[in-house]
């Protein structure tokens, strides 16, 4: 009801009194549209904190390649602190596109118009600390200060670009509910537009070879924590735009119709700038000197390529898509570059001691993005190398294929990941290899509980006055090694020390105090991580009156809250293959004997498996346990989430589980 009287008051202002001549701002008739359609509908129990009114946009694809793109977008602020999203954003790249003409609105709850002014616009570059140089540039209009609870903010701005990738990404859905969504697309007479639904259901309308989807009160898409990426897509398509047969092009493989295609336009912009001059051929020699075999230079020259400067470059993504490297040289001189440039000179290294190796791109932050059965560019936003290497190369990094052979995957920008391993943020992803060959798309590698294994011994002792103090060596493999480092890395050393101790300190640990006494790095070796920390704690047993002592003999990283306590979920989750090995010895204080204790627990399922033992040794008066838990790399189906919170509810109890001494 309030809303239906909103939109009177609206109208009403619109139509009526704000059409007086030169009285305010007029507004556009798609804006005036935009607020007269009906609310967009809510999920049961939401209150967003705004919506989405229209959202448009139309392609115009031109003879030579350059795209005319028309955008139009409207939304209504709900709540106050939302107001941050009344701001209209357009990129661009200097070299391949003009500068977007922008106008903007904010309508008033009380009819007001107010019209944004050229003053109104703001340019930056798109730079970062990670960047030297960019064409890409941002021209912004922040509607903050004129946007209120209930206003509507609306924008339009309209650019040209030359771009050798016709496919387009359209997105229905929003985080927010939507009351119209519409893409239209126009090409010139003779090339092909073609669609692929992605969970839409858009109404499609064609007038010539102009193509028009629109769909309209739409859902938000609703986010839950530990979900794959791909739960996280909304209702979305793919437009493919093709040139007919003969059509001149600069680059012959526009048409991505197959992955081989892809592959084919990755060794054309990439091959040729892998190429090692004299001064790269001399230092892969140098580097390579004292290596016995082909994993130690691929070791001695991944970990060289590591070490140059990682800056992200944006040149010339209009005329190369971002695919186009600089030449191994330049970035040798320069000592820098970004993904794909310390590839390529990575690949020019190996070449130069004779070891082949190819392209690669890949999604680094969506591994579930790439969708096999759609061939296109628009889904990778990173590169990587892959080396050829035989039967004596074995590490998670490693894939076997029929058509492209046995490949180790290297990712010079991963600097906390040593050379055979990649991180969890690209394991199981899609990738193209840059390889002219069959089936060039491929998986890249998961790894398993053992490769990211922890592996951890615990001697102790239990005080009389109920403090804990004892030394803890750790052993971290795979991506269990590749988290510590970030944290190292990352960090200065009084943070990382910081927290260590706030590890120490959850789950209900009191006061600790700790002492790292050792640590190492076998970046070339087994790819482990090791600590030796000495630590203590006081009052970590419970003393009941001067007769019991009861504690948890699992120290240190207990799962204390379920993950998936939620009753209900509608996404699947995503679980990532882990493993704790541990086994702590604990001595209790003299006068006391065990009262009661679990000899042993064991909960398995196929999402993984916990299971304790533990004995009193008389002899040593000490306690031996022994934890083992292992999580699978797997999806998790909604159907079957009951079953997963059930697993981890019995992991928590027994993480829980303690130990009870009595005095004699």
């Amino acid at each position: 009801m309030q809303s239906l009287l909103f939109r009177e008051t609206i109208l009403f202002a619109i139509l009526g009194l704000a059409t007086a001549a030169g009285a305010k701002p007029k507004l556009p008739d798609w804006v005036r549209q935009a607020v007269e359609l009906p609310e967009p509908p809510r999920r049961e129990g939401e209150e967003p904190t705004f919506e989405v009114l229209w959202d448009e946009a139309f392609y115009e694809v031109l003879d030579n390649g350059r795209v005319k793109r028309n955008v139009r977008y409207a939304i209504r602020i709900l709540d106050l602190q939302e107001r941050w999203r009344a701001k209209a954003n357009c990129s661009y790249y200097a070299s391949s596109g003009t500068k977007p003409k922008i106008n903007a609105w904010t309508l008033h709850k009380n009819g007001d118009v107010y019209k944004y002014k050229k003053s109104d616009e703001k340019e930056r570059s798109n730079s970062s600390y990670l960047t030297l140089e960019t064409e890409s540039r941002t021209v912004t209009v922040d509607g903050w200060n004129e946007t209120r609870t209930g206003d509507v903010f609306a924008y339009e701005y309209t650019t040209t670009e030359s771009t050798i990738f016709t496919q387009y990404y359209w997105g229905f859905q929003s985080t927010a509910p939507v009351a119209l969504s519409r893409i239209t697309v126009e090409a010139p007479e003779g090339w092909s537009i073609e669609q692929t639904y992605f969970d839409a259901s858009p109404t499609k309308t064609r007038s010539g070879n102009s193509v028009t989807w629109e769909a309209q009160n739409i859902l938000s898409k609703k986010w839950e924590p530990h979900s794959p990426s791909s739960a996280a897509r909304r209702e979305h398509m793919r437009i493919v735009v093709t040139p007919p047969e003969n059509h001149r092009l600069r680059f012959s493989s526009l048409k991505f119709e197959t992955w081989e295609d892809l592959a084919a336009f990755q060794v054309e912009v990439s091959d040729p700038m892998a190429v090692p001059n004299e001064e790269i051929v001399a230092k892969a020699k140098e580097l390579t000197q004292d290596a016995t075999s082909d994993w130690e230079k691929i070791q001695a020259l991944g970990e060289y390529a590591k070490a140059i400067n990682y800056e992200h470059i944006a040149l010339e993504l209009g005329n190369g898509g971002g695919y186009t490297p600089r030449p191994a040289s330049e970035t040798f001189r320069l000592g820098w570059g970004d993904c794909k440039d310390k590839s390529t000179l990575l690949r020019a290294l190996l070449e130069s001691v004779g070891i082949e190796s190819y392209v690669v791109s890949l999604n680094a932050t969506d591994n579930d993005y790439a969708d096999s059965k759609l061939p296109g560019p628009f889904y990778f936003n990173h590169c990587i190398t892959a080396v050829q290497v035989d039967s004596a190369i074995d590490a998670p990094a490693v894939y076997e294929d029929e058509n492209l052979g046995r490949l180790l995957f290297i990712d010079p920008t991963w600097n906390n990941s040593p050379i055979g391993e990649i991180p969890f943020e690209a394991q199981g992803g899609l990738a193209i290899v840059g390889k002219l060959a069959p089936q060039p798309l491929v998986r890249l590698p998961l790894t398993t509980p053992e490769e990211n294994k922890t592996e951890r011994t615990i001697l102790a002792e239990l005080l009389d006055n109920a403090g804990l103090m004892g030394r803890i060596e750790t052993t971290r493999y795979g991506q269990s090694a590749v988290s510590e480092r970030r944290k190292v890395n990352s960090l200065n050393r009084k943070e990382y020390l910081e927290s260590i101790n706030d590890r120490f300190a959850a789950n209900g640990n009191p006061s600790p105090v700790i002492n790292v006494t050792k640590e190492s790095d076998d970046l070339l070796g087994d790819r482990s991580y090791k600590t030796t920390i000495d630590f203590g704690f006081k009052g970590y047993a419970k003393q009941m009156q001067n007769v019991l002592m009861i504690f948890k003999p699992a120290i240190l990283e207990r799962i204390v809250d379920n993950p998936f306590s939620e009753t209900k979920r509608s996404l699947p989750v995503r679980l990532r293959a882990r493993m704790l090995e541990e086994t702590a010895k604990i001595y209790t204080p003299l006068g006391y004997t065990p009262d009661e204790f679990v000899p042993e627990t064991v909960i398995e399922s196929d999402f993984g498996s916990y299971v304790t033992t533990t004995r009193f040794d008389e002899a040593e008066t000490q306690f031996v346990f022994t934890r083992s838990f292992i999580q699978n790399d797997m999806v998790v189906p909604v159907e079957r989430y009951a079953e997963l919170r059930d697993f981890f509810a019995a992991v928590v109890d027994a993480e829980q589980t303690p130990i009870v001494l009595a005095k004699k």
